[in-house]
């Protein structure tokens, strides 16, 4: 199983790096907000730029969950342990968080949806990213906070 989930995040990971190379223009974040942005193409991009950003993360917290898994192993002290478990739990939410997203975005879509449906597609799927993105730098950060010696 934990094969099958490695290959799946080397499949996706290839993917995302072939996207990120499409989509060289990147509008910077969430500094766009997205009432502003008036056309699917746009919203998509945006969605697709914030995506591509936070995929590379996906290996560090890959790595993460491994040293903190480790630190909760080697520690005697329960309230370190508890500790462990509460950030193993943040690190393994984002990572299902990105999978979810990946597996219900389904850009196809958008060309056989009116303008005005596409649009309420895309600032649905912009508010999940965002939440998602915040999820993983949230998780990362509370895991190098943890592992710090």
């Amino acid at each position: 199983m934990k094969l099958y989930h490695w290959l799946y995040m080397l499949l996706a990971f290839t993917a995302c790096q072939s996207k990120t190379e499409q989509h060289e223009h990147h509008h910077g974040g969430a500094a766009k907000v997205v009432a502003e942005i008036d056309s699917v193409g746009q919203l998509e991009q945006e969605i697709l730029a914030i995506h591509d950003s936070i995929m590379p993360q996906m290996s560090e917290l890959m790595r993460l969950k491994k040293t903190v898994s480790a630190k909760i192993e080697a520690t005697k002290d329960e309230a370190v342990k508890k500790g462990g478990l509460a950030v193993s739990g943040e690190l393994e939410q984002a990572d299902q968080a990105m999978m979810s997203w990946m597996n219900q975005y389904n850009g196809d879509t958008l060309k056989k949806l009116q303008p005005a449906q596409a649009m309420a597609y895309l600032r649905d799927q912009h508010g999940k990213v965002t939440e998602m993105r915040r999820t993983m730098h949230t998780s990362i950060d509370h895991a190098k906070a943890y592992v710090q010696p």
